[in-house]
């Protein structure tokens, strides 16, 4: 149905100051790591960065030399096409498979197709419902 995986994410914490978004960005970039996904805001003094990358490891490595506070979060990743109403039909799929959704949150992931990320109360089920 959908192409469905476990995946992990990187929360990372930073200051939040102008130029932040370009100082991640860059040192993902420089160190030959692709952006899947990417979710960015801040609080109060402090920039959040949530992203599905093509190499964690890698890019916590990096980003840590910099200072940065980062974890890694279990998380699931579904592959879809770009089209109206596939949101809101796996939306509906994990609330009838009452899988609470913490948070979710999408990319292009190339022509046609969107990468949604969502982190769930039971991602293994998830998993299992969407595919």
């Amino acid at each position: 149905m959908y192409e469905v995986k476990l995946d992990s994410e990187l929360h990372v914490v930073t200051p939040n100051e102008p130029g932040i978004l370009g100082r991640v960005l860059g040192t993902l970039a420089n160190a030959g790591v692709n952006l899947k996904a990417l979710n960015a805001y801040s609080e109060g003094k402090k920039g959040v960065f949530l992203m599905v990358t093509s190499d964690n490891s890698k890019a916590k490595k990096h980003l840590e030399i910099l200072g940065y506070q980062i974890k890694s979060n279990p998380v699931v990743t579904v592959l879809v096409a770009d089209r109206i109403g596939a949101g809101s039909e796996i939306g509906a799929l994990l609330g009838n498979a009452v899988i609470d959704v913490d948070y979710c949150y999408g990319s292009s992931a190339g022509v046609g197709k969107v990468l949604l990320v969502f982190k769930t109360s039971d991602n293994k089920k998830a998993v299992e419902t969407l595919r």
